[in-house]
């Protein structure tokens, strides 16, 4: 059982250091979590055969509450559904969201301050608001995206003040920048530029509108993003705003 435990804390620590998003860390968890399922399975065949039924019946509550989440787990990192029987939803419905830190450490990952920054104009290109659109929903479905829960309080699905993950700003030549985004580092693409004779101290792409619940009706309005500068920074001109990094799970 120790030298099992040993492996298993030592992939765990492994998979903590590579730098992939939170679906697929959390899937590598979940394939993971199979082998202390596995053993103690083996434990409860064991006791059986050894008629010690007290424990047997202990170790069969162990397992049974391991393949409950394991299941779980297999729902909703792979199929991204959600189960009736999920009884983890009843804690996020009558506990406050910092019993687990959870959505404090979203806010601290994704929003920052911006009372002391200026909005840079940026010439989009036609129809730039369809690519966000489409980069934005695959981030909320891969969870890289932080959403409110609409049903149960007002305000826009993504919150104000939430930077945009992925996204590179380069200077072109004296006075003219390049903005490109993505869902990741490797597919960005460009999608407006930058005509300024100051130097440019960028201090990051934040993501407005989108859908949003007032006075109980839901509204739509595109999504748009605004770029946002803070004179007195001193950072590179070509920069690139990595803010997602982890953590929170």
């Amino acid at each position: 059982m120790t030298f099992l435990l040993d492996i298993i804390n030592g992939l765990n620590k492994f998979l903590g250091y590579l730098d992939i998003s939170p679906k697929y860390l959390n899937r590598g968890y979940t394939i993971l979590s199979i082998f202390p399922t596995v053993y103690i399975l083996r434990i409860v065949y064991g006791l059986w055969l050894n008629h010690n039924y007290v424990q047997l019946f202990l170790y069969s509550v162990v397992f049974i509450i391991l393949v409950y989440f394991l299941v779980l787990n297999v729902f909703y990192y792979f199929l991204d559904k959600n189960t009736k029987l999920d009884v983890t939803q009843l804690f996020v419905k009558y506990l406050p969201d910092d019993a687990f830190n959870i959505q404090g450490d979203m806010k601290q990952a994704k929003s920052i301050q911006t009372t002391d920054a200026k909005e840079i104009k940026v010439d989009f290109m036609e129809d730039y608001q369809l690519k966000l659109a489409e980069n934005i929903q695959a981030m909320i479905n891969s969870k890289e995206l932080s959403v409110r829960d609409m049903e149960k309080e007002e305000g826009f699905l993504i919150s104000e003040n939430t930077l945009y993950p992925y996204y590179y700003l380069k200077q072109e030549n004296a006075g003219t920048y390049s903005l490109q985004i993505g869902t990741s580092y490797h597919n960005l693409e460009q999608i407006g530029k930058i005509n300024q004779t100051e130097e440019l101290h960028p201090l990051g792409l934040f993501i407005v509108g989108g859908d949003f619940v007032k006075s109980g009706i839901r509204y739509h309005e595109p999504y748009r993003l605004k770029l946002l500068a803070r004179p007195e920074a001193a950072i590179n001109t070509e920069t690139r705003s990595r803010s997602r990094r982890k953590k929170y799970k």
